[in-house]
């Protein structure tokens, strides 16, 4: 069988350009309602977990759920090239950062599970949780979630304010407690 040599011209699809698709970054802003708004009207995705506090006076306020945190879905190169221009001041923009690994300069995109696990645990009708009557779980054990919205999840029983619960770590940005699981979802890994 004799294989001919096709012209990367005439499909761009087998051209050797790597694609990236579009990843979640955590980004720290002073004024991340007002940046998630500007990213919006750009068309850049966000996500910012807020929370509805009741004020001194009774009323009800929204506000961020993690003060200075919020999240957009880009690819790296678009990410990086809005974070100099917001940084530089030459936009509408206001000053971010994007999170970074440890010791590199190059920036953190956040897995698709860990986020969407942080989006549900960010949602405003997510439950608190604790792991209880399982005696075989003991703090440090790994576990992992059989069945419900958490299934597929791992991670460690650790104690919070005297309860059990599922800590499941985001790297180089948070540590999660899982809402409640009962524990016949649970397994060791």
């Amino acid at each position: 069988m004799h294989l001919k040599n096709i012209s990367n011209e005439r499909f761009p699809a087998m051209n050797n350009k790597k694609v990236v698709s579009p990843r979640w970054f955590a980004l720290k802003s002073s004024r991340p309602v007002a940046l998630a708004d500007a990213l919006d009207a750009r068309g850049v995705e966000t996500y910012l977990p807020m929370e509805t506090v009741r004020k001194q006076d009774g009323s009800l306020k929204r506000k961020p759920l993690i003060p200075k945190l919020l999240f957009m879905r880009s690819d790296p190169e678009l990410a990086g090239r809005i974070e100099t221009e917001a940084r530089q001041g030459e936009s509408d923009l206001f000053p971010f950062w994007i999170y970074r690994y440890r010791n590199h300069s190059e920036i953190q995109p956040i897995g698709e599970a860990e986020f969407r696990l942080f989006r549900l645990l960010t949602a405003e009708d997510s439950l608190r949780c604790e792991i209880y009557r399982k005696e075989e779980f003991k703090v440090g054990d790994r576990l992992r979630v059989t069945g419900g919205p958490f299934a597929g999840y791992e991670g460690y029983a650790r104690r919070i304010r005297k309860n059990k619960h599922i800590v499941v770590e985001i790297e180089g940005l948070c540590a999660i407690a899982l809402p409640f699981i009962h524990p016949d979802l649970l397994e060791k890994v």
